[in-house]
């Protein structure tokens, strides 16, 4: 099954000690089954505005790239079809009253418009658009997925799937900044 990964699962993979679950949820796919949305990489860029030095800048940009690059077609835009759905899902939004971000309407129809899972923790934003979500912080009796025991050693693993998504030469607080 095909997932639309979410910010905040990145914020979390670069925490020292990522929860568990979130880890085991990205390393069961395989890298062909993960989706981001640019609107992702433009959260990011505003984390990376932030950092101090230049060398981290560049050495994040450096790791957006090579992240851009292993997606390939898996990058999704903001295309026309993608915009119809926007629209959609923010008329629907302003006729019940739902204050949703303009960066989490944008994930939200991406995965909408290429049919995508959106593995999150922001539920709220997602649950009223009739998308399919999945949240790996959610507690497992209320999921059907099967996560396994928790491991003795909660590190990421190098040549596992979430170990794709981490910065050369360690975690900066860029992604720990970006938006929600």
């Amino acid at each position: 099954m095909p997932f639309l990964i979410d910010t905040c699962v990145l914020r979390e993979l670069h925490l020292p000690r990522p929860f568990w679950r979130v880890r085991r949820a990205v390393d069961d796919l395989w890298m062909e089954d993960i989706h981001m949305s640019a609107v992702t990489f433009a959260i990011m860029e505003g984390g990376v505005q932030r950092l101090p030095q230049e060398f981290k800048q560049r050495r994040v940009r450096s790791w957006m790239q090579d992240i851009r690059r292993k997606l390939g077609t898996n990058l999704h835009g903001i295309d026309y079809e993608t915009g119809i759905v926007w629209g959609q899902i923010m008329s629907s939004a302003a006729r019940r009253r739902l204050k949703l971000p303009y960066h989490d309407s944008l994930v939200a129809a991406t995965a909408k418009r290429h049919e995508l899972t959106i593995m999150t923790q922001n539920i709220g934003y997602f649950a009223p658009f009739n998308i399919e979500i999945f949240n790996p912080w959610a507690d497992p009796k209320e999921t059907k997925y099967d996560f396994g025991e928790e491991p003795e050693d909660k590190s990421i693993q190098p040549g596992s799937t979430s170990a794709e998504f981490l910065i050369p030469g360690g975690s900066d607080d860029v992604l720990e900044n970006a938006a929600a």
